[in-house]
């Protein structure tokens, strides 16, 4: 067939994490662009397309469908017929893409996909009556409290409700509402539980945390890459980003695929490049962010799969966000009560200790039920740390805290983990926010033990007499 290529077009590549420049001869088989040198590869082994056809229609929808960050590669289109001429120069200008940016934007091929228009959930395609009679809850609650605005664009509400125990009938336990859709194009409310903690030693839809995610996870909420997990109802496998939900220590997914992410958050207009980063779960490190009231402070930026959205982290709004959720948890239970605070989620109307039908996930038989009841330690069993070590785990109510606490006993005995009465002091400094008058002057958290100054420099912090500061 005779060639037009006045009537063709071509592609031309740059990777921009390793900067390889190529003229495009195919695909990979991740949907990433295959590439040639631009100076050894004829025309006619290029991939070719009809002038004024879209690439992405081609080419690039398979492209955008399968590569794991599209958004790694700048694509550029050329006539065919100018192949010869300017393939070199213009791979010459991708060397330096930015100093050349105004004379390669003609030629750019903008990989942004358009966001899929979210559909809200019509509140009328709800059984409110059966949801009432399933978890407690109405629609004018939802309204008077502003969740159900949120609810509607498939978020969760930013409170927390007390619904009906489903394991235990009469009771009332804490949850975050969500909606869900059902095949006959109705909606089901769905509660996300509070749990004690987030569930990090346990493998989450087929993936197993080490011991850098759990830290990730604990420090900013998000585990910071994207990972394959396994959906429960299909078994499909997909890329998916990780967080936690703060107020109810929900471990959350999305699949990147679905990941929308505006160009602009607060005064901050985001890259392709840089929304690429996000969506594989990366850091935008020490962006000055103001936001619409006039607060200014400095954050990175990393998108959180349980809020949906980008989240400020490592910075002190950040820290500031989770001490408020902790008081809004508290202050909700308390609306919603009249009068329990939601940290007392252990005792019946009477005030008495709750009976716990499991721990961690492992089932209390009726015997180790009654003793937690008598104020006894109970063995719950052989489980795993949070590190993954292998352990004995023991539960007995405290009367005192009144809340029950667990206890870890590992094979070799000579590692317990708990509030043992030598580390209360660093407990309570630490991680409650009290003072301990030994120590108060010095910054630092309070080693295992600690009740005083450890060394001569610490000795001089404490003595050190505090500044009086200027009127």
């Amino acid at each position: 067939m005779e060639q037009t290529p006045e009537k063709d077009e071509v592609l031309i590549a740059r990777n921009n994490e390793t900067g390889q420049v190529g003229a495009v001869v195919g695909q990979n088989p991740d949907g990433t662009p295959k590439m040639a040198d631009v100076k050894s590869t004829p025309l006619s082994e290029l991939v070719k397309f009809t002038k004024g056809q879209n690439p992405l229609e081609a080419f690039t929808a398979n492209f955008m469908r399968q590569a794991k960050n599209p958004t790694t590669f700048g694509i550029f289109k050329m006539s065919a017929g100018d192949y010869e001429a300017l393939a070199e120069p213009m791979a010459e200008m991708l060397n330096d893409p930015e100093t050349n940016k105004a004379m390669l934007d003609k030629y750019r091929v903008e990989m942004n996909t358009p966001a899929a228009k979210i559909q809200p959930v019509d509140p009328d395609k709800i059984n409110w009556a059966e949801v009432e009679q399933q978890w407690g809850i109405k629609r004018e609650d939802l309204e008077k409290d502003g969740a159900l605005q949120q609810m509607k664009y498939h978020h969760k509400s930013p409170q927390l409700y007390k619904v009906n125990d489903p394991d235990n009938p009469g009771e009332k336990i804490e949850a975050r509402l969500s909606f869900r859709s059902n095949p006959d194009g109705t909606y089901s409310l769905t509660p996300h539980f509070v749990k004690e903690e987030p569930q990090l030693d346990r493998p989450f839809r087929g993936y197993t945390f080490t011991s850098e995610d759990k830290g990730a996870l604990t420090n900013t909420g998000n585990l910071g890459k994207a990972v394959d997990l396994k959906d429960p109802v299909t078994g499909e496998v997909q890329k998916c980003l990780v967080s936690i939900d703060r107020l109810t220590n929900e471990i959350e997914c999305v699949p990147v695929d679905k990941i929308y992410i505006k160009k602009n958050v607060a005064n901050i207009n985001l890259t392709m490049q840089q929304i690429g980063i996000l969506k594989s779960g990366g850091l935008i490190k020490e962006q000055h962010v103001e936001l619409p009231n006039g607060q200014k402070f400095t954050a990175d930026l990393q998108y959180n799969a349980s809020k949906r959205d980008i989240a400020f982290v490592n910075s002190a709004l950040y820290r500031q966000e989770n001490e408020q959720e902790a008081k809004q948890s508290q202050q909700q239970g308390e609306k919603q009560s009249g009068h329990t605070s939601l940290k007392d989620n252990w005792h019946d109307a009477d005030g008495k200790p709750k009976r716990l039908s499991q721990w961690y996930h492992i089932p209390l038989d009726e015997q180790k039920q009654a003793d937690y009841l008598a104020g006894k330690q109970v063995l719950v069993g052989e489980t795993k740390d949070i590190k993954g070590n292998d352990c004995t785990m023991y539960l007995q109510y405290d009367p005192k805290e009144r809340k029950p606490q667990t206890t870890w006993v590992y094979p070799d005995r000579d590692k317990v983990v708990g509030i043992a009465e030598e580390h209360k002091t660093q407990v309570a400094v630490n991680n409650d926010g009290k003072t301990n008058e030994a120590t108060k002057n010095i910054k630092e958290p309070l080693k295992r033990g600690q009740t005083e100054p450890k060394d001569d420099a610490q000795q001089k912090k404490q003595q050190r007499k505090p500044r009086t500061p200027k009127p």
